[in-house]
């Protein structure tokens, strides 16, 4: 089963790598946010931790545009470097969208007797 922090990997790989400092934080935030503060991480519903990875994720977008825009800035004159970082905003722009319907979808689909923690026979 796949964990929290590699769900945002997936979702955004060079981001999580370079936020991976305050990932923890990001997620930690993301679990309250989405209600699920104090359950452990075990306890929790494939579907639920990848709202908890969409919410962090997302969360991620804004340092990691800002960080983009500063890069980009120190290499105004070269034309490549300055490409790259173009193409990784335009990525972050699209991946918030993707992003927000994905949580929205996630959203509606916990029934609210979903209580994420899978059930087991005794």
């Amino acid at each position: 089963m796949a964990t929290i922090v590699k769900l945002v990997q997936n979702r955004l790989p060079d981001e999580a790598a370079l936020f991976a400092a305050s990932l923890g934080d990001a997620i930690e935030e993301a679990q309250a946010q989405a209600g699920y503060e104090g359950i452990l991480e075990a306890d929790l519903s494939t579907t639920r931790k990848s709202l908890i990875a969409d919410l962090a994720a997302k969360a991620l977008l804004l340092p990691a545009k800002s960080h983009y825009k500063k890069e980009m800035a120190k290499v105004e004159g070269d034309g490549a470097g300055k490409a790259e970082f173009v193409d990784k905003l335009k990525f972050l722009n699209e991946m918030e969208v993707t992003l927000n319907k994905s949580i929205a979808e996630r959203r509606q689909g916990i029934a609210p007797t979903d209580t994420g923690v899978g059930m087991v026979l005794v």
